[in-house]
């Protein structure tokens, strides 16, 4: 099952990392998300809750990039401008289609595929080339089996945004959707 906000600590400790590159926060915060956009529709589609081509390196780094930055521009300013009442302004210049948007972009995308496979038993990272379960993870039977990789997974992330939200208590919003 998808826990797609679990992966918001790791864009922002990318973007934090990033030092003097100066990523864009909003755009590492979609494409570290993007990817489970498609398990609603693999739902719908097949019955099942399958992670398939946004998951695999290949599309995710394609067509999962290309997602994101569109989500970036055209979503993201006005659907966090409006639930969080952060000035719609200065989240626009912050999702501008610019490089440094495309690689953020890039970016999440690939921190979201890289931590599902210490999730979950199999991701599809080198779907097409291989079979869809044919790509089992190497860290999953190292944190004791798929239950428990996946709390360990969920109960670190956890950790890890309420350690995010203490540090950036002040102007929390901003800090952690702006950047």
């Amino acid at each position: 099952m998808p826990v797609t906000p679990f992966h918001y600590p790791i864009a922002k400790l990318i973007h934090i990392f990033s030092g003097k590159t100066h990523l864009s926060l909003p755009a590492l915060i979609v494409g570290s998300m993007t990817p489970d956009l498609e398990v609603p529709f693999m739902l719908l589609l097949t019955g099942t809750q399958d992670r398939l081509i946004l998951h695999s390196l290949l599309g995710g780094l394609t067509f999962g990039t290309l997602l994101a930055v569109a989500l970036t521009v055209l979503v993201y300013p006005w659907l966090v401008g409006n639930i969080f009442s952060i000035k719609k302004e200065e989240l626009k210049k912050k999702c501008v289609f610019s490089t440094v948007v495309v690689f953020s972009c890039f970016i999440g995308v690939l921190s979201h595929v890289l931590l599902d496979v210490a999730n979950h038993e199999y991701n599809p990272l080198f779907w097409p080339f291989t079979p869809l379960y044919q790509t089992p993870s190497p860290i999953v039977p190292l944190l004791g089996g798929a239950t428990y990789a996946s709390l360990i997974v969920h109960v670190s992330m956890v950790l890890l945004f309420v350690g995010l939200c203490i540090v950036n208590r002040n102007g929390l919003r901003r800090r952690l959707l702006v950047g």
